[in-house]
């Protein structure tokens, strides 16, 4: 295979419209990446810049995730590094020129253009404006967007169609690299040529993705597809200039061995974790301990889980492992963290079979609410089963480290002797605290029972009852993991002791599941009905699209992101009125809220006004 290097270059003179493709060397400018890249924006008539001189979000200009039809459009840029570029914008009706040169931007030929060509807002028609920042990227300090174009074949073949290369607006593609490559490049600086490049930022994906840069019609649901094929939403990565020079297609591309400061990363952003060690616990488990170059996972409160990426795996390629340990020395970064995996199903027997010390996979998080009570004066009651032992162990850990009054109580059960894991480490645990039990049972070995000093057998409504009487029942949290029925066993039994149900907890895991890669279904009502929110009322037909489409109609900004059901960001709660589901989400929302992005109100609905 080639080293990594650049296949080609995009640059976009004008945001959300088509790019114009580089085939000759072409200079980077720290602060500003490509010049004119995203220099230009057409303004829509529903928001006014506060300041034009600064960066501004996408709401206020067409962007592609909102006005699909700007794929239409075309552009062109001629004499983009000389003094007198000219942008060349392109529709149905005809063609319009504008000299860049100048103080001011003379547009008259191209707004007359765009007036024939997109709709007017509520405050007057499309006007192209310039910006006197640095560009308008996605993000203040995203100079260049980087695709690694086996990445794009890996989504192709996952969603079993060609993937158009032009969807994801990058600036630099790269060849080269493995699937998912990139992401290995967060927080390093690279040299490109003359250039050199800090990779800061990986890049989440949202509904422009989903339109055909052919047709200008939404096809394809990448969003959807990522999340649930890969476990994230993140495809490419940004990168600031920070030492300017000339690049050009074919430059290789060369990491630096050392890493740049640490970005402030995200829990959602994937990255490359390492393996540092390997050990084997049963015949059946293995630990691996990863270093996080975001040190977020290290720092993962206990209970958390994280997800695992198997660059190169066939789609699903991800899995959730609950964390079982973390380790720091110190304040020093990056800390480690470790996951106990039994062999059990695709992507563990891989781990098993594929991942040595030092190898590397992608990972995202820390993921999940169902932590331990920081409270150690509370009495605690661990419950668990197989490879449910992991959250148990990482449990016990914070409680050794921070140790109070509270009482603990340990009951796991296994099948076998040859299938105990951690059970040394958790035995360890329970004989440092002041006040802790734990009772070891396998359901399927009596003899092995015997030798280790376990019980045989399932433990039963006695062996909680018998628990429950040494503990403060108005002061003490139940946690338990393993098999979905087994979690329902345990909150059964202790219901029969007059445990509420809703006392035990248990993290469900998002799990893989295939994305409906279809188009919206119709509403089912004609309406109108109204939308209320606060003070505003808007009325809504089946036209003004989903609820979010309706309200920033009417000029109201509602946070978003992927506009197709995956990514959360748009929930919002419900206070009256009923919806539906155009397109049936991923992760469903908390009850009382609903995703705006892909609903709609089939009665009159009011919202709360709030975040």
């Amino acid at each position: 295979m080639a080293p990594a290097h650049l296949e080609r270059i995009v640059r976009y003179p004008v945001k959300g419209l088509p790019g114009v493709p580089e085939t000759g060397p072409v200079r980077l400018a720290p602060g500003r990446g490509l010049r004119w890249d995203r220099g230009h924006a057409i303004e829509n008539g529903t928001t006014v810049p506060a300041d034009r001189t600064a960066w501004q979000p996408r709401e206020t200009y067409f962007h592609l995730a909102k006005y699909e039809t700007i794929a239409r459009l075309g552009t062109a840029l001629a004499g983009a590094d000389g003094d007198d570029p000219v942008l060349t914008l392109t529709a149905a009706s005809g063609t319009a020129e504008v000299r860049l040169a100048g103080a001011e931007l003379d547009a008259d030929a191209a707004n007359a253009l765009l007036r024939e060509t997109l709709p007017a807002g509520p405050l007057g028609p499309p006007t192209l404006v310039r910006t006197t920042a640095a560009g308008l990227w996605d993000w203040p300090a995203a100079h260049l967007s980087i695709i690694n174009l086996a990445t794009l074949e890996a989504l192709a073949e996952a969603a079993d169609e060609a993937v158009d290369a032009r969807r994801f607006r990058g600036n630099l593609y790269l060849g080269g690299l493995p699937a998912w490559g990139e992401l290995a490049l967060l927080g390093r600086r690279v040299r490109i040529g003359e250039a050199v490049l800090e990779v800061f930022q990986p890049t989440d994906r949202c509904r422009a993705t989903t339109i055909n840069p052919l047709d200008a019609v939404s096809d394809l649901n990448v969003p959807a597809l990522l999340a649930s094929r890969f476990g994230h939403m993140f495809c490419g990565v940004y990168a600031r200039v920070v030492v300017p020079g000339r690049i050009a297609p074919g430059d290789v591309l060369e990491p630096f061995d050392e890493r740049a400061p640490l970005p402030e990363g995200e829990h959602g952003w994937p990255r490359a974790g390492r393996v540092v060690e390997r050990r084997r616990e049963s015949d059946a488990m293995t630990s691996f301990w990863f270093e996080d170059p975001l040190d977020l996972l290290p720092r993962a409160l206990p209970g958390q889980h994280v997800r695992i990426h198997a660059a190169g795996a066939a789609a699903p390629n991800w899995r959730s492992y609950t964390i079982s340990a973390t380790e720091r020395d110190g304040a020093a970064a990056p800390g480690r963290f470790r996951i106990s995996v039994k062999r059990d199903g695709r992507i563990s027997t891989e781990l098993h079979e594929a991942l040595e010390t030092g190898g590397e996979l992608v990972v995202t998080g820390p993921f999940g609410d169902v932590v331990l009570n920081e409270d150690a004066s509370r009495d605690l009651l661990l419950v668990s089963a197989g490879a449910g032992v992991t959250p148990t162990a990482a449990m016990l850990r914070a409680r050794l480290a921070a140790p109070g009054t509270g009482r603990v109580r340990v009951v796991h059960s296994e099948r076998d002797a040859a299938s105990v894991a951690l059970w040394d480490e958790v035995e360890r645990a329970v004989a440092a605290l002041p006040d802790a039990e734990a009772s070891l049972h396998l359901t399927r070995d009596p003899e092995g029972a015997a030798r280790l000093g376990a019980a045989s057998g399932r433990p039963g409504t006695e062996t909680f009852g018998a628990i429950l009487a040494e503990l403060d029942l108005d002061r003490f949290d139940v946690y338990a993991c393993g098999p979905g029925t087994f979690t329902a066993d345990v909150r059964a039994r202790l219901a029969e002791l007059g445990v509420d149900p809703e006392r035990v907890h248990a993290e469900v895991f998002f799990s893989p599941s295939a994305a409906e890669l279809v188009e919206p279904r119709p509403p089912s009502t004609s309406g109108p009905h109204r939308i209320t929110v606060g003070e505003d009322e808007i009325e809504w037909r089946p036209e003004s699209g989903s609820v979010l489409d309706a309200v920033e109609g009417v000029g109201i900004d509602w946070t978003s992101g992927c506009r197709v059901g995956v990514c959360g960001t748009c929930v919002r709660k419900l206070r009256s009125g009923t919806v539906e589901y155009l397109s049936e989400p991923l992760a469903p929302p908390p009850a009382g809220s609903v995703l705006v992005c892909c609903s709609a109100p089939t009665s009159d609905v009011v919202f709360d006004p709030g975040d």
